[in-house]
This record gives structure tokens, C-alpha cells and sequence, in this order.
């Protein structure tokens, strides 16, 4: 048996799995382009050089209290790697650490509790810093509607504070990238103001945050690239809109992976948005650019998630829930792996479109069944972040 090692298991493992396949079957890894640890001087350059604005320590300047957006464990965003440089930055304004609340703007995921937090920033953050969790159904402000018409409810606490940063991060999402004002709306707003932004706008889905980070006078945008080792290889700092355009096109280089043509088997390994099974379809990120012409009518498609915290949840989108459509056929032959979920799971969000293996040796048969000894294998190791044009 042939090997190749994923990653699996966001914040809960750091050890990779083995997925096996046969010696006669042909196996290509897709590879993220990636770059080097930019490290602490990069970090630093990125901050003394804002896209679009003054430094964040000149905005600080004059005001008395800021408020640090971050995501929650769905994302893998360093958020404590990157806080401690905008606290430096805040304090050479005049913000002392005291005079900021960091918040987890989670949309309509579950709340994160302490043990999240520490996760996420570190336990000395956590100790000594004032760190909040968003609820999309209450302390909320209305501030108006945006130009499509979306009623914009967000955060009381953030809106009350005079500097506002976002500390998300620059990913691909299929037609469009995450990160920029994305952690505002859904990350800071109210249960009304995401479902109606997701049934309503898709058309100019990204020009329309624009226009929210102007409304909510979101001030500075922090927000990394990662490399397959979760390291820092790009950064960019300043204007929400500009940097994050600018956010753009390096993540189109550093995220971008090759697509083999037409496999027999597919894996798309959810990882490292794989900390619930809500969130594993982002696995599918690589087909969801136009790539679907590059997979067969007959291609067997893996979904593998670790989902350590099994179904995990999601207010507008989840199972049952307001927008989550009843399941369908899948454009293909779909299995879905995981050792942490079990059947039930799976009818919930698939019905009777998928099957459920809950061993590597299942998916193995599976496979065999459907494809013999003679097949052509593309994985994707981090799926939820590759870039295939």
C-alpha cells in the first residue's frame, strides 16, 4: 500500500493521518504553492506599511477604546500570533490593553466559551484581556439598511468602541475569498441581517461588503495568508477595502494548487476548517471555482473531515435550520469519512445522497468496489484553502 499523510483536526490534533491506497492505483498529491514563514520583521513590515491608510498607532491616536474582531474555531486564523502586534500598535496611540475588547464575531455558529478562546489567543490573553463572544440575537445596534436593501443589526460592543479592527484572514471560498469585512457581516451582525444577506445578495457579494465596512466605519483590516504549515507567508494591514483586494491577489498566488485531470477518485481532505461537520463542505473549495468539467460523470468523490466536535451548528445554515435546503443529489458518486460523526449526522446534512464510512478500510472498499484495481487518484490535503483556477 501506497501512503499519503493529511492534516487532521484543527485546534485538537497535530497529528497527520494516513490515507492508504493500493500500490496499482496511481495517487497525485495536490500541493499548495505556498511561501516562507514571513516571521516577526515581515509582521512588522506589514504593519509599518498599511494598504490604503495611516498606521493603526496614528488612527489610535485621540481615541479611547478599540475593539478587536476575531473568528472562531471554524477558521484557522492566528489570531493570537497577530494580537499582541495590534496592542503594540493601539498602545503607541494612546489605547492601553485595558482599554480593549477582543471579540469572537462567530456569525451564527455556537458560542465560544473559554476553553475556545484559549485556543484561539493563548491563555495569557485570555487571562488578562477583556474577550467577548458575539450573539447574533441580541446587544445588537441597527444602524440602517445597506443599498440592497439588507438591514444591518451588529454588535454593541463593537460599535461602541471608537477604533474597530477586524482580525480575520484572506481565503478561498470557490467564486470568491474570505476575509475583510466578512467578519462584520455574518461575523459581527445579527441572525436577520446574515440570513437576509445570504438569501438576497449574490450578485457583487464582495462589493456589497464593502459597502458594510464603510457603514459600520470598520477603521483597519489585519489579515493573513497561511501556508500548509499554518505559518504567516503573507500579510496585509490597513484600509478594509483596499488591503483586502490587495489580500486578494496574493492569496490567488500562495493558495493556488493544480487540479488533475479527470480522476477516478477525488479526496478532499476539509482540513484545517474541519473542527465540525457544518463546516466540511468547504472541503469542496477546489471545485467550487468552475472545476467541475475536470472531475468525470463517474468520479467518486471523498469528503474526509476529522470533526472532532461533530455536527457542530449553524443558526441560518445548519441542519434544519431557516436556509439550509433539503439535501439533494450530489453532482457525484460523494462518500463522506469521518471517525467522529456517525450515520445520523450524515442523513441530516446528505440524506440518502452520500455514504457514510466511518474507517479509512470502509472508504477503502468502497473504492475498490466501485473502481477496481486500476485507478487514478487525486487528494487534496488542505481542500478548504486551495486555490484551483
Amino acid at each position: 500500500m501506497q501512503s499519503v499523510h493529511v492534516p487532521f483536526g484543527m485546534y485538537y490534533n497535530d497529528e497527520p493521518f494516513e490515507m492508504t491506497f493500493p500500490d496499482s492505483w496511481s495517487v497525485e498529491v495536490s500541493e499548495m504553492v505556498g511561501g516562507p514563514n514571513i516571521g516577526d520583521a515581515g509582521i512588522r513590515e506589514a504593519f509599518a506599511n498599511p494598504i490604503g491608510s495611516a498606521r493603526l498607532s496614528e488612527i489610535a491616536k485621540g481615541k479611547t477604546s478599540a475593539a478587536i474582531l476575531i473568528d472562531d474555531l471554524t477558521r484557522p486564523t492566528p489570531a493570537g500570533q497577530l494580537v499582541p502586534y495590534i496592542l503594540e500598535e493601539l498602545e503607541a496611540g494612546g489605547i492601553h490593553e485595558d482599554q480593549v475588547r477582543i471579540i469572537g464575531a462567530i456569525a451564527a455558529h455556537r458560542a465560544m466559551i473559554r476553553k475556545d478562546f484559549i485556543k484561539k489567543l493563548g491563555q495569557d490573553i485570555v487571562d488578562r484581556m477583556q474577550v467577548i463572544c458575539h450573539n447574533a440575537d441580541d446587544n445588537l445596534d441597527f444602524l440602517g439598511h445597506t443599498s440592497r436593501g439588507i438591514p444591518m443589526w451588529v454588535n454593541r460592543d463593537f460599535m461602541a468602541c471608537q477604533v474597530r479592527i477586524a482580525l480575520g484572514m484572506i481565503t478561498p471560498r470557490g467564486g470568491f475569498f474570505g476575509g475583510g469585512a466578512k467578519l462584520v457581516l455574518p461575523g459581527a451582525s445579527g441572525r436577520v441581517s446574515i440570513a437576509a444577506n445570504h438569501r438576497y445578495v449574490h450578485e457583487g457579494f464582495r462589493e456589497h461588503l464593502d459597502e458594510v465596512a464603510r457603514l459600520v466605519g470598520l477603521d483597519y483590516l489585519v489579515n493573513p495568508c497561511l501556508n500548509p504549515d499554518l505559518e504567516i507567508d503573507a500579510l496585509v494591514t490597513g484600509d478594509p477595502v483596499h488591503a483586502f483586494w490587495e489580500g486578494v491577489e496574493i492569496g490567488k498566488r500562495v493558495y493556488a494548487s493544480p487540479f488533475p485531470e479527470k480522476p477516478d477518485i477525488a479526496v478532499f481532505n476539509a482540513w484545517p476548517k474541519d473542527a465540525e461537520f457544518t463546516q466540511a463542505g468547504m472541503a469542496m473549495v477546489p471545485i467550487r471555482g468552475g472545476n467541475a468539467d475536470k472531475l468525470k460523470d463517474d468520479t467518486t468523490v471523498v469528503l474526509s473531515t476529522a470533526s472532532p466536535e461533530g455536527m457542530g451548528f449553524h443558526s441560518v445554515f445548519g441542519a434544519g435550520a431557516e436556509l439550509r435546503a433539503k439535501p439533494s443529489p450530489q453532482g457525484w458518486r460523494t462518500i463522506i469519512f469521518s471517525p467522529n460523526l456517525n450515520k445520523w449526522d450524515v442523513m441530516l446534512m446528505y440524506g440518502e445522497h452520500a455514504t457514510f464510512c466511518k474507517t479509512w478500510e470502509d472508504v477503502l472498499a468502497e473504492l475498490h468496489k466501485q473502481h477496481g484495481d486500476d485507478s487514478k487518484v487525486a487528494v487534496f490535503p488542505y481542500g478548504s484553502i486551495q486555490y484551483c483556477e
